[in-house]
């Protein structure tokens, strides 16, 4: 009985452990910000990263994105830009966002943020668009 006491404590506190861990890597969410705020942010000088492939970004994007693919970053060709400047990523699903965002803050980059997704930018606000 006292094995079996034991073990179930055991699990409780992994489940436990996975919960918090899964809602602690949310943290470089934008939920508040608006499009709006990316926009005039983009206008002020932070850049707006569409990290899937070119296209992808050419078969819709949003405005004032430019292409920097997370294969790019994957071969260490990263942003010629000061290491403060406010950076949004969004991908496809955000997936490879999320990737984007620690690769560049990996590299020393400090002011990361990513938006996900294109339903997820969509949602604040962006209007996808086509050159």
């Amino acid at each position: 009985m006292k094995k079996v006491v034991i073990w179930v404590g055991i699990i409780v506190a992994m489940f436990g452990g996975l919960i918090w861990f899964s809602q602690s890597n949310t943290k470089d969410a934008a939920p508040s910000t608006t499009f709006a705020t990316v926009t005039q942010d983009v206008i002020n000088g932070a850049k707006l990263y569409d990290v899937r492939n070119a296209d992808e970004y050419k078969a819709g994007h949003f405005a004032g994105a430019t292409n920097w693919s997370l294969q790019d970053m994957q071969a260490s060709k990263l942003p010629d830009v000061a290491i403060d400047t406010k950076i949004y990523v969004y991908c496809h699903s955000g997936n490879r966002s999320g990737q984007a965002t620690t690769i560049l803050k990996n590299a020393g980059y400090t002011n990361v943020i990513d938006l996900h997704g294109l339903a997820d930018v969509q949602t604040i606000g962006g209007k996808i668009i086509t050159e």
